[in-house]
């Protein structure tokens, strides 16, 4: 398994768990073949207390991302943008299209779940996010959606959609500043691909 830190407090996987799950944390990584993605896609449906307090620490990440991106420029953060994004979307079987409304420094004033849709696509309406936009008194936004089969790679829909909603937003003054596909932990940035 792949380290990504290391401190004096560092535990191995199954020690880790074990902070949750006591003598069951063994078990719990075998059943979930040693994928971490499977551990979240369980604590999404927390069943007893343990799990319970396994989603609310994925919650307390997810939120210390959030922070980060509402006291800087979110131009100047994409990697926490990303993190942020991933927490938001990790362990869930369907698509979901996010918005990140901004305000005129780019900080993060709200993101949220804006459409919900199926296993491959979302229905998604360019009013419903121009007038949530002007409630918010945004000045940008950043779009972002996951692909539950992996692919990371936008769909000719997807590209479609993202001019779409930048045409809408245009008419209020509100800029695209950028739309993320999330795919596990690849991503692709249509800003980066010069596809704004």
């Amino acid at each position: 398994m792949l380290s990504f830190f290391s401190s004096q407090t560092s535990l191995a996987d199954a020690a880790l768990l074990e902070r949750f799950f006591g003598p069951e944390a063994e078990d719990i990584w075998e059943h979930c073949d040693g994928s971490w993605s499977k551990i979240v896609d369980l604590a999404r449906e927390p069943r007893t207390p343990a799990w319970e307090a396994l989603a609310c620490a994925i919650e307390v990440l997810h939120r210390s991302f959030a922070e980060q991106l509402t006291t800087r420029n979110v131009l100047d953060s994409p990697d926490v943008v990303r993190q942020f994004l991933r927490t938001f979307f990790e362990g869930l079987p369907y698509e979901i299209f996010v918005v990140l409304y901004l305000n005129a420094r780019n900080h993060l004033i709200r993101a949220e779940e804006a459409f919900r849709g199926t296993l491959t696509q979302t229905s998604v309406y360019p009013r419903e996010i121009v007038r949530r936009a002007l409630e918010l008194r945004a000045a940008g936004v950043i779009f972002s959606h996951q692909h539950p089969s992996g692919a990371s790679e936008p769909s000719t829909a997807d590209e479609l959609l993202t001019q779409r909603l930048r045409e809408a937003l245009a008419t209020v003054d509100v800029k695209v500043l950028d739309h993320f596909v999330i795919a596990g932990t690849a991503d692709v940035s249509f800003a980066q691909r010069g596809l704004l």
